[in-house]
């Protein structure tokens, strides 16, 4: 499995950063976001370290999608959301900003203020989330227990 030393993503999955871990299986990891827009928006990146869409690797994709949609259902069950957006940007042009690949998880609800792409459209009406270490660790940790394979 390949990791970038400097590549925050690759920190968190070898456990030398600190995250909100929700999930893991033997290739992605999913975390609630630092600074989460919403409520309960999280990562699934995989554990080997790749770019983003243009080098991801074949055998990670299974395993990325299973982390997302068990992480979807968790938050879900967790949140009482109405639904969920999932977004992945690819280089500079497509909105990334960390180069490691990764999906974001948007729990939505129903009239939530936020786009189709999970940018905010109307910010009084965003489900803000609380982004202090020990909140997401509190969060984590509920919805952790809603995991179910």
């Amino acid at each position: 499995m390949f990791s970038d030393p400097n590549c925050i993503f690759c920190k968190i999955v070898a456990r030398s950063a600190p995250a909100a871990i929700i999930y893991e299986n033997d290739g992605a990891l999913a975390f609630l976001d630092l600074n989460p827009v919403p409520e309960g928006h999280a990562l699934i990146v995989p554990k080997t370290h790749c770019r983003n869409l243009y080098d991801f690797p074949d055998d990670a994709a299974r395993d990325v999608l299973r982390a997302a949609r068990v992480t979807a259902n968790a938050l879900r069950d967790t949140l009482k959301s109405d639904g969920m957006s999932m977004v992945m940007a690819s280089e500079r042009a497509g909105g990334q900003d960390v180069f490691h690949a990764h999906f974001h998880l948007y729990p939505r609800w129903n009239d939530d203020g936020m786009s189709r792409m999970g940018r905010a459209r109307d910010e009084s009406k965003i489900r803000r989330g609380n982004g202090s270490r020990e909140g997401l660790e509190k969060l984590a940790e509920k919805i952790r227990e809603r995991i179910t394979l």
